[in-house]
């Protein structure tokens, strides 16, 4: 199932969505985006953080490159028993864009935030019914 791939998440990209980043292809290089800003540390704490994981990934490029690719394919319109409708999981912004309008849809570090948080089903409905509203992303 193509959602076997959050089952097993690459530690690189996993520490990534945990620290506020998102890592996606960009042609021919993997791009590494702050989330989430500077907060109380300061930006060049999240600069040296964004930095050094970029670093990391470089030394492992082949395989957060099929990761990433892995989960471009991810396209997977689930029910929901918890939100009661049906629900988008896709594997990247460039799949998010290609789905039709209104259809609210959640990225591989959106559903990771959620099974980390464990969070309540009545915190789920909220928040989902703020992204529902404002067509956001899960950022911390």
């Amino acid at each position: 199932m193509k959602l076997e791939i959050l089952n097993r998440i690459h530690p690189l990209v996993e520490e990534a969505w945990t620290k506020g980043f998102r890592i996606f292809i960009d042609e021919d290089k993997i791009v590494v985006r702050d989330l989430v800003g500077p907060g109380a540390e300061g930006s060049a704490v999240r600069q040296r953080e964004a930095d050094d994981l970029g670093r990391r990934i470089d030394q492992n490029k082949e395989e957060v490159w099929a990761y990433l690719q892995s989960l471009e394919s991810v396209q997977v319109k689930i029910e929901s028993k918890v939100l009661g409708e049906s629900v988008w999981i896709v594997g990247s912004e460039t799949v998010l864009k290609r789905l039709p309008q209104n259809q609210v849809a959640y990225l591989p570090e959106e559903i990771y935030k959620i099974k980390q948080a464990n969070w309540s089903a009545e915190t789920i409905r909220k928040i989902h019914q703020v992204k529902k509203f404002f067509g956001g992303s899960i950022l911390k």
